[in-house]
């Protein structure tokens, strides 16, 4: 069977933690081309409660591993390497080609 494999990083170094959403921040962060009010309507879920208290890293964790096992990925292993915390996932790969048993063409390296 072929897998199709996804790495997927978070930086763990410590740190302050980031700031909840807010539009006023991120229309400044792009020098004004969209306002506050443009954000908060077109992307209401990011900014959903952005005045209450920012969910939980475990809460944010827990929801993207659930978003990609609705895709049917499957985390493998969750190395550390560094500050980075690796997550590795597979699937069964759907569209790639698939060897005939044996292990493919036979032949001479060059």
């Amino acid at each position: 069977m072929a897998w199709e494999y996804r790495v997927i990083h978070i930086d763990v170094s410590s740190g302050s933690p980031p700031e909840p959403p807010s539009p006023e921040a991120d229309s400044r962060r792009l020098d004004g081309a969209l306002s506050p009010e443009f954000l908060e309507r077109e992307f209401p879920q990011q900014y959903r409660g952005a005045n209450a208290r920012p969910r939980h890293p475990a809460e944010q964790l827990q929801f993207f591993l659930n978003a990609l096992g609705r895709e049917n990925w499957e985390l493998v292993e969750a190395p550390q390497l560094g500050r980075l915390l690796m997550f590795v996932f597979k699937r069964p790969a759907l569209d790639l080609p698939q060897l005939p048993p044996g292990g493919g063409e036979r032949g001479s390296v060059s």
